[in-house]
């Protein structure tokens, strides 16, 4: 659709409409009223060519989405990786502080563990974890709601 050659067009407006794009398409890195309006005139005439108007927005939305989602993995792996450092942090200063820790025992721990973040749909607090090593009595199941 788009060509090397334009024409010039003249189109009629409302000063308000004017002030609007003026307004908008510095913001959205459009270098010229010209080409805003270009770009609005070749979405509506995609969203008019359409068989279902609805099947248009549809896959706008979808690009939208696509978008927003892909910016939200990039935030979540960058949390991940800051608390993957944190865990190997920790681990590595309990590691370097236990003394006799046995295999078997280990494993145990894996377990216990694997079935702590299970069971809590991954919502571990230090203050049980604490209750639990120093054999403190914690309350039980049917207080817990997930979550807390």
């Amino acid at each position: 659709m788009k060509e090397d050659k334009k024409e010039k067009v003249g189109i009629w407006m409302h000063p308000d409409m004017i002030k609007q794009i003026d307004a908008a398409y510095p913001l959205h890195k459009i270098s010229s009223r010209s080409e805003f309006v270009c770009n609005a005139v070749e979405f509506y005439l995609g969203f008019l060519q359409t068989e279902n108007s609805t099947e248009y927005i549809h896959k706008t939305t979808l690009a939208f989405l696509e978008n927003q989602l892909a910016k939200l993995e990039a935030r979540i792996c960058r949390q991940l990786f800051r608390m993957c450092v944190e865990q190997s942090m920790i681990a590595n200063v309990s590691a370097s502080q236990i003394k006799g820790m046995t295999d078997e025992l280990m494993q145990k721990l894996r377990k216990k563990c694997i079935g702590d973040v299970k069971h809590t749909i991954g919502n571990i607090r230090y203050d049980r974890i604490y209750a639990f090593q120093n054999g403190i009595l914690w309350k039980e199941e049917e207080d817990y709601k997930p979550g807390d």
